[in-house]
């Protein structure tokens, strides 16, 4: 798998939303039930060889699933878009291409999209430190204010964010140091918010806060990769910044409408536990016991992880932003899927590995419920989304390969 997957996806039991957050994913490189009647095939050149091939997915899906999870509920689900048909395949009887799921860190797609369009049209400039005075204007990318005064603020510029070569400490998902002087001390700041509030809404400010007062890096800028979501939550910052719109409004405005993509929106409301109807049931697999984790307070990852979506609007998204039609000039899609090893990971896009196959750009996300993989490969002009809602933190690595050997097999299917 591509390092794409080390996104920090995974809650951690406790007592009021037993799943609720996200743990680092490092070790993955990133994360009996009745068939699904097809989703209706659209632009088929040969609407009865497409049938037969949804069938045969949603077999081939069916297998690997019990492989692995016989008798456990949960789903795979899988949305293809190649030049000839478009199909959809589920081991779930009723889940759709319409049903909504949390996409985890398929998230920072967005989020590097807008810097990226921001950087299109001269408003920013991806080389300059967060510090620097953004062009035509008298004030700072990030606020000049305590709150912001994060370690290395100096020389930590747009694209070490964007590559996650900043250092920035991960406060979403890295545990505090138990020598700060502070209440949450040994705990992920998220989960201990959380605790004490279930319905917080937690916000850019308040995150860079934590990482202000505390001094908080994990290295100098540009040392080595280590994936960040607070890294991403600065660059949603930024965007605000640059463009004068809350994020969720500018990324609704500049990328949602304009690629038709009228099911998916941003979490900012610590109380919006539900997912919107229809959905995909979400499970978290930790200590052998299998976790609800479809509702929780997924305000937590601004920037990084909070985004709601279908198997058909990401498909869609991954597609058109790789094809440079989702507002992006093709020269800007290009500098974001510079991914070269060792870490494989550009301006917000990863190169997806599986063994020797090398299947394309894209992103990958995991949290409580679901495990999710988004790639388009320019060779093949094939787009894929495989969401699995069951997400095994008892052996992360063992399923991210296994989901890595599911998308090679329905491709190779497929005749790809």
């Amino acid at each position: 798998m591509s390092h794409a997957d080390e996104p920090g996806d995974l809650p951690s039991p406790g007592p009021v939303q037993p799943l609720s957050r996200r743990a680092l994913l490092q070790a993955a490189g990133l994360v009996g039930l009745a068939l699904l009647a097809p989703a209706p095939l659209v632009g088929c050149r040969d609407s009865g060889r497409g049938a037969d091939l949804v069938g045969d997915l949603r077999r081939l899906l069916q297998a690997r699933w019990n492989d692995r999870y016989a008798g456990r509920p949960g789903s795979l689900s899988l949305q293809v878009l190649t030049p000839s048909c478009d199909y959809f395949a589920s081991t779930l009887e009723g889940v759709t291409a319409g049903h909504h799921f949390r996409a985890a860190s398929t998230t920072k797609t967005f989020t590097a999209a807008s810097i990226m369009l921001l950087d299109q049209r001269g408003l920013l400039r991806i080389d300059d430190p967060v510090s620097a005075v953004m062009p035509g204007r008298s004030d700072t990318y990030l606020p000049n204010t305590p709150g912001y005064a994060i370690p290395y603020r100096n020389q930590i510029t747009i694209r070490h964010l964007l590559r996650h070569r900043a250092g920035v400490f991960d406060v979403t998902n890295q545990v505090i140091p138990l020598t700060a002087d502070v209440p949450y001390a040994g705990r992920r700041y998220p989960d201990w918010l959380t605790d004490e509030d279930p319905l917080h809404t937690f916000t850019k400010d308040e995150l860079a806060g934590v990482l202000a007062t505390l001094q908080l890096a994990n290295f100098a800028p540009g040392a080595r990769y280590s994936y960040s979501d607070s890294g991403f939550m600065l660059l949603g910052k930024i965007v605000e910044q640059v463009s004068g719109l809350p994020l969720h409004v500018f990324k609704t405005r500049e990328l949602l409408q304009p690629n038709g993509l009228t099911q998916t929106h941003f979490i900012t409301d610590g109380a919006e536990w539900a997912l919107p109807f229809p959905f995909i049931e979400g499970y978290t697999l930790a200590g052998s016991t299998l976790y609800p984790a479809t509702e929780y307070n997924y305000s937590y990852d601004p920037g990084s992880g909070n985004l709601i979506t279908t198997p058909a609007d990401l498909a869609r998204w991954i597609r058109r932003l790789l094809r440079g039609e989702a507002g992006l000039t093709p020269a800007q899609v290009a500098r974001m899927g510079e991914a070269e090893a060792p870490d494989y990971y550009g301006l917000g896009l990863a190169r997806r590995l599986v063994g020797a196959l090398d299947l394309g750009l894209g992103h990958t996300g995991a949290t409580a419920g679901c495990a999710t993989f988004a790639f388009h490969d320019p060779k093949t002009d094939v787009t894929r989304v495989l969401q699995c809602s069951i997400l095994d933190t008892d052996d992360m690595l063992g399923e991210s390969q296994w989901i890595g050997s599911i998308e090679a097999d329905a491709l190779k299917l497929l005749g790809y």
